[in-house]
Order: C-alpha cells, then structure tokens, then sequence
C-alpha cells in the first residue's frame, strides 16, 4: 500500500472507532465504561482530524507527529481498555474495537516505514 493510502484507512478507521467508540457509549453497552469510552471516541475523531489536515508539524513528511499520534492513542487505548477486559470482561464490541486498534497501530508502523524508505 502507497502511504497516501495507508494514510486514507487510518482517517478512515479513527473517524470509524471514534464514532463506534460514542456509539457504545451513548446505548449503555458496557456498564461503567460509559466515560472511557466517551473520552476515547472523541480523541480518536480529533487524531483522525489531525491525520487528515496533513499539517506541517515540522516534520518533513508533514503527517508524521500525526500519524505517531494515531499510534500511541491506539496502543494506550488497546493497553487500557484490555486491561479492563480481561479484568471484568465487557460488551462484545470491545475486542471489536481492539482490532481496529491493531490494524490501525500496524497500518500507522507501515505508513512510518514506507515515508523514511522514500527519505
């Protein structure tokens, strides 16, 4: 995949999980996991804004400040809301969105090796 396309899916599985992350939220699903949920949802579809401007952060890739961005709160949210599961267990929507946090963090490490290769 070329990296203005890995870049594309990444927009595309923030704005996703953000909107699935308040959508879990909102319906009740996971008892006590309303406000996590809420406040990763949302900090998802500000990353995938910030993805998406393709702003100049100083780096010269321009996305790339964004795109580590996209990583860490992925990794964060995959490394706490885990945690959680595997201690009290949850909706089934969970490990849904535990996915997308893979396959975003793993399309994230792509889009970062295919930029500094053509560096």
């Amino acid at each position: 995949m070329k990296p203005r396309a890995l870049r594309h899916l990444i927009i595309g599985l923030l704005m996703g999980t953000g909107i699935f992350h308040l959508t879990v939220a909102l319906l009740g699903l996971g008892a006590g996991l309303g406000l996590p949920l809420t406040i990763f949802g949302l900090i998802y579809l500000v990353i995938s804004f910030y993805v998406r401007r393709d702003t100049n952060d100083g780096s010269k890739s321009h996305s790339r400040n964004a795109i580590i961005a996209a990583i860490a709160a992925c990794t964060i949210g995959l490394t706490i809301g885990g945690s959680i599961y595997i201690s009290n267990g949850g909706p089934v929507a969970l490990p849904i969105m535990f996915m997308i946090d893979i396959i975003i963090i793993v399309a994230g490490v792509m889009w970062l090796l295919k930029v500094r290769a053509k560096t």
